[in-house]
């Protein structure tokens, strides 16, 4: 037992620690506290952390011995207690395998094919067992999205992540279709003989397949489908050495902060005005951004905006006579424009490649039509612009101040500590123009793309988009690429830039016919934008600050050897109703995979917006950045404060949200039953959100988000504490905090059911946290958190044991049961505590403080609550006391 003098003594030794030893703990395998110094302070019931989860794991092979194997009869066969054929039919010919180091259940299949063929369409074999499926395939060159199914017919087209449900409730076996030799391959379902296919392709005719052919695939099988995952991505990063795992990688300081983005504020039309009053808007309210994303509008490009004003005094004669050309042409295009857009709306926009009506658009793209085109994506869209120099553009290089001036008025006056500035992969969205190049004496190559048929048959529209019809400027050589991006950040470096968000990246990867081919291009770019991330943006820890965007494609994703960070779905649309709740969906079941190997990033959104809410609880609980792209001064402050405190800050959870276990091969946009549930883990305890986003999905057929029930009726969400599955060897009781409704309950065990219910668009958020008895069961503990934020357990950065100590200074000492515990501030703090404490005592972050803080609590819930105020210095250390 330890005095009352002692436990404060401790407060104040643990808080002086803290601020070197816990607040820069934003490596994910430094999950909990460093609190191993302290005995008194065990952690029985502390969540484990990602990297003593990955020890266990290897110390513990697959507890009930699953054995992969490929058998000389061309079945993938699952030995264990039982045998289960996986897969049948796989080619001796053609399919080999290898396994990797200490592994039974996994293996490596190689592809070898003759002749050699820039592209392959290699059978598989039939899927033989499957009771439930997740397929995550691409939507479209840029991004992908999940598919649910009962059998092999449900995989599309383009599968890049697929994992089967053998039986029920397990075992799990993982598919992932790899990138080798330069091939890229995915899976998708075949109606020929063979149910699975492998579709392997370069992305350029000229380079083919050599024989000694491709590993193609990782399969790997487990009873359990997280631990599937987490060691199936490890033994792909060893074996292949293209990419870090998270667990690997150090993350940057912004996950941590609020931030605001320019884009669905101003799009390209941002004005350094336009930051300033947004930045200060948002202080003004209490929730400084501490983070600002500049986006798409600060560079210089070719051809210009219309709206942009130039330097240039003189107009010349063919300008003018340009301009008039461009006015008669849109004038003869808004006369059939009605019968040009009811084409496209009928035959087109959601016709197959290869269709009467798709190829018919095709020839007017390249023909008649592609005049007027080009002038509209000149004048409505910045899709047809090339990069056409490497400093900043007029608006913020000009006599009333450069980007340099905004970045030290922001950080300076306004508070913000990082800034980051948008650019494409390959410069612009239609690369680098051939003067910028010849200017710093690098090669661009101005390529007149020609898409395979398979990008095509996932993105129809890529036949006529402006690269297609007008070219992309881009360069081939590594040592240019180098060249390129000193170029490209040096003078952000100089303007006080913190980091990038590179975006556009599947995009170039799409553009390889020509130049080497798409996994070739994806390579040589991405490791010349990491070097130079590396070297330019990273941060005294090593983390480095970029944002990796619109990038699904896993010719990029498997690249990501140094960036932490990447977008894990299409935008947030504001004026597209449709996209909000699948926008979660598509997020939460990439993550699965996604998160594996960067941060999923959930994307802005708008505070005052009729879903924001939804997004709001969602991003709460992602363990992801969280950013607004609100117009200045329309916020709802209500919302965002209960994301983010009053220093900038957000309580962010551990890990990537992903989908709780029984939830993972739902289709909870259109199976009309069931909730999106997301699950992640907190310094103590955990916390599960529960979401009704039926009625919209992605349709594979027609390539858009389809409306499948535009009323959907509420719904009932079953919520358990082994929802969290770090919480899953922990038996109970376990305390439970509603968000909405403000209610804490208690469950007996891990396997008891809370249940709300739903209307469309509505969510709860549940905080589990595991309840703690004294040894002699004359107290229970369990703290919940800062309750009037969305993620309450996120305030709770380290929380201590029941435990015995003497208070001294009476008549003579007495023991009594203590805890402790470190939380964020200021806001209401509740936990489950039965009975009533004595005190509470407060010791805050400046380690100078201590006081008595006032409580209430209510004894038939249990409910025990107080005030946290501003913290000093740092976060609070919180003693409670009983007897």
């Amino acid at each position: 037992m330890r005095s009352l003098k002692d436990i404060l003594a401790f407060g104040c030794l643990l808080l002086d620690s803290r601020i070197g030893a816990f607040s820069s703990q934003r490596v994910l395998n430094n999950v909990n506290m460093p609190h191993r110094n302290f005995p008194f302070m065990r952690t029985a019931v502390m969540a484990p952390s990602a990297q003593d989860e990955v020890q266990l794991q290897t110390k513990n092979i697959d507890q009930n011995v699953h054995r992969l194997d490929l058998e000389s009869d061309g079945h993938l066969r699952i030995n264990g207690k039982e045998k289960t054929d996986l897969l049948d039919g796989l080619i001796p010919s053609i399919w080999t395998a290898t396994r990797p180091a200490f592994s039974e259940n996994s293996i490596f299949l190689h592809m070898r094919h003759s002749p050699q063929w820039s592209q392959h369409e290699m059978p598989v074999g039939d899927l033989i067992s499957c009771n439930r499926l997740l397929a995550c395939s691409r939507l479209t060159r840029y991004w992908m999205g999940p598919a649910f199914g009962t059998s092999a017919k449900d995989v599309p087209l383009d599968t890049q992540f697929l994992l089967v449900e053998v039986s029920e409730n397990g075992p799990y076996a993982l598919l992932l279709p790899l990138v080798d030799s330069g091939f890229r391959a995915s899976l998708h379902y075949s109606d020929n003989k063979i149910d699975i296919v492998c579709h392997a392709e370069s992305g350029d005719e000229n380079v083919k397949l050599d024989s000694s052919g491709m590993r193609a695939l990782y399969v790997s099988v487990s009873n359990d489908p997280f631990e599937l995952l987490k060691k199936g991505f490890v033994h792909v990063s060893e074996e292949t050495g293209t990419f870090s795992t998270l667990d690997q990688k150090t993350l940057p300081e912004t996950v941590d902060e609020f931030g605001w983005c320019t884009w669905d504020a101003f799009y390209s039309k941002v004005t350094p005005q336009g930051i300033l009053d947004g930045v200060a808007s948002l202080q003004a309210e209490g929730v400084p951004p501490r983070t600002l994303i500049l986006d798409d509008g600060w560079q210089q490009v070719t051809p210009s905006p219309p709206d942009w004003k130039t330097e240039s005094k003189n107009t010349s004669i063919n300008a003018r006579s340009n301009a008039v050309v461009s006015r008669v042409a849109n004038l003869m295009f808004d006369s059939l424009s009605k019968v040009v857009s009811a084409f496209y709306e009928r035959f087109v926009r959601t016709a197959k490649h290869g269709t009467v009506g798709n190829r018919i658009w095709y020839y007017l793209a390249q023909t008649v039509l592609k005049g007027q085109l080009e002038n509209y994506f000149h004048a409505e869209t910045d899709f047809g612009r090339q990069l056409s120099g490497f400093t900043p553009n007029f608006k913020f290089h000009s006599a009333e101040g450069e980007l340099k001036d905004l970045v030290s008025t922001l950080k300076d006056q306004l508070g913000v500590k990082r800034v980051y500035c948008w650019h494409a992969l390959h410069g612009y969205w239609r690369g680098v123009s051939s003067e910028l190049g010849q200017s710093v004496g690098i090669n661009v190559t101005q390529v007149q793309t020609n898409p395979s048929n398979h990008l095509l048959q996932i993105e129809p529209q890529l036949a006529w988009d402006t690269v297609s019809l007008f070219g992309v400027g881009l360069l081939s050589n590594p040592s240019d690429l180098t060249i390129f991006y000193k170029h490209l950040h040096s003078p952000l470096v100089e303007a006080g830039i913190d980091g990038v968000k590179v975006d556009v990246q599947s995009g170039v990867s799409a553009l390889g016919s020509g130049v080497g081919g798409g996994p070739h291009l994806a390579r040589i770019y991405t490791e010349a934008m990491e070097a130079s991330v590396s070297e330019r943006f990273s941060s005294e820890d090593g983390a480095a600050n970029c944002i990796n965007c619109m990038c699904h494609s896993t010719e990029n994703i498997y690249r990501y050897k140094v960036t932490s960070v990447a977008r894990a779905s299409d935008d947030f649309y504001p004026h597209r109703p449709e996209s909000h709740t699948v926008h979660l969906v598509n997020v939460a079941y990439n993550s699965l995979f996604m998160g594996e190997i960067c941060l999923p990033d959930w994307d802005m959104f708008h505070s005052k917006h009729e879903s924001a809410h939804l997004h709001a609880a969602a991003r709460a609980i992602g363990g992801c950045p969280i950013y607004v792209s609100d117009e200045p001064g329309k916020h709802d402050v209500t919302l965002l404060k209960r994301l983010v405190l009053s220093d900038g800050s957000v309580l962010r959870a551990k890990l990537p949200g992903r989908p709780t276990r029984d939830c993972l091969f739902s289709d909870v946009g259109k199976d009309g039953t069931s909730a999106l549930k997301i699950w992640n883990q907190n310094s103590y305890g955990g916390v599960v959100g529960a979401f009704h986003v039926q009625g919209v999905a992605w349709n594979f057929v027609t390539n858009e988000n389809e409306v499948v029930d535009a009323a959907p009726v509420p719904l009932t969400a079953n919520v358990k504490p082994h929802d969290v599955e770090s919480l899953r060897d922990i038996t109970g009781p376990f305390a439970i905090w509603r968000h909405r409704s403000s209610a804490l309950e208690v469950l007996p065990d891990g396997n008891t059911l809370t249940t709300t219910s739903l209307s469309h668009s509505e969510w709860e958020v549940f905080t589990i946290v595991p309840i703690q008895n004294s040894d002699n069961n004359d107290v229970a503990w369990g703290p919940i958190g800062l309750v009037d934020m969305l993620n309450s357990g996120g305030a709770i950065q380290q929380a201590g044991e029941l435990e015995k100590v003497v208070v001294s200074g009476e008549e003579e000492d007495s023991p009594t049961t203590s805890t402790q515990f470190i939380s964020r501030g200021p806001g209401r703090f509740v936990s489950y505590c039965q009975p009533a404490p004595s005190r509470v005592l407060i010791r805050y972050g400046d380690g100078n403080s201590v006081g008595d803080l006032l409580f209430s609590h209510d004894a038939p819930s249990g409910e025990l609550s107080f005030i946290l105020p501003e913290e000093k210095g740092g976060a609070h250390s919180v003693t409670v006391l009983w007897g």
